[in-house]
């Protein structure tokens, strides 16, 4: 049984939004993706794709079913799914080079967060972030876990172009742009890790509920760096 009290709105035809009345969590997290495996499995005649987020699951439905039906058996195997469910999670690590060439920001965010630049970079590469979900641009990852030392805001005026690879801090977030974009994130590093392909499958080997950790590495081992995600074994309890 779920330990919230969800709501269920219909998005128009074919569309409906499954919202967690909650803070985010680790915890209700895990609940959001152990549902989302527990109703793709058990109403997979209805439901063609699911995508979750930090606090709602989206999920497109066939014509089969009509909203209230498929409203009524959502609500129902809510309250009588499996919590704890096991989600298998994979522990990432990405290279990064932490340089004022390819981190633009790094110096202006030392000095808005009264850090010194090691200290800072200690920071950001010692969490094992959970990914929450994937959204905004194909691959793009939303992490969980930011030291709240590092909490910095957008920048003004966002840039009209961000590199690809380009690693940023904005708010409470921080994240790697996977394609060459706009974007008004402080970018205090780079990567080479490729996050989406689209001509596999699947197109990006991370999932909501895996955790990522960021490996600070040199400007002369960046040149040299891999283009693939390394996966760890687990090192920590995230």
């Amino acid at each position: 049984m779920g330990k919230y009290k969800i709501s269920i709105a219909s998005l128009g035809a074919e569309f409906l939004l499954l919202s967690w009345p909650a803070n985010i969590s680790v915890e209700l997290s895990e609940e959001l993706l152990a549902f989302e495996k527990f109703i793709t499995h058990n109403l997979s005649k209805f439901i063609l794709a699911t995508n979750p987020a930090y606090v709602s699951l989206c999920i497109r439905y066939n014509n089969k079913i009509s909203f209230a039906e498929l409203k009524k058996l959502l609500l129902d195997a809510y309250l009588n799914f499996d919590v704890n469910i096991v989600e298998t999670k994979k522990y990432w690590e990405i290279p990064v080079c932490y340089h004022r060439k390819l981190g633009p920001d790094l110096l202006e965010c030392a000095h808005r967060t009264s850090l010194t630049l090691e200290t800072l970079i200690e920071l950001h590469t010692k969490p094992f972030y959970r990914i929450y979900f994937i959204g905004f641009l194909p691959g793009f990852l939303y992490l969980g876990g930011l030291d709240k030392q590092l909490f910095i805001p957008r920048k003004e005026t966002p840039r009209t172009k961000v590199p690809k690879g380009a690693v940023g801090i904005a708010g409470q977030q921080t994240g790697i742009y996977p394609q060459a974009s706009p974007g008004g994130w402080q970018l205090i590093g780079q990567t080479k890790v490729e996050l989406f392909h689209p001509n596999q499958i699947p197109p990006t080997p991370f999932q909501p509920g895996d955790y990522l950790k960021f490996k600070a590495i040199t400007l002369e081992e960046f040149k040299t760096a891999t283009h693939l995600p390394i996966l760890k074994t687990k090192e920590a309890d995230a």
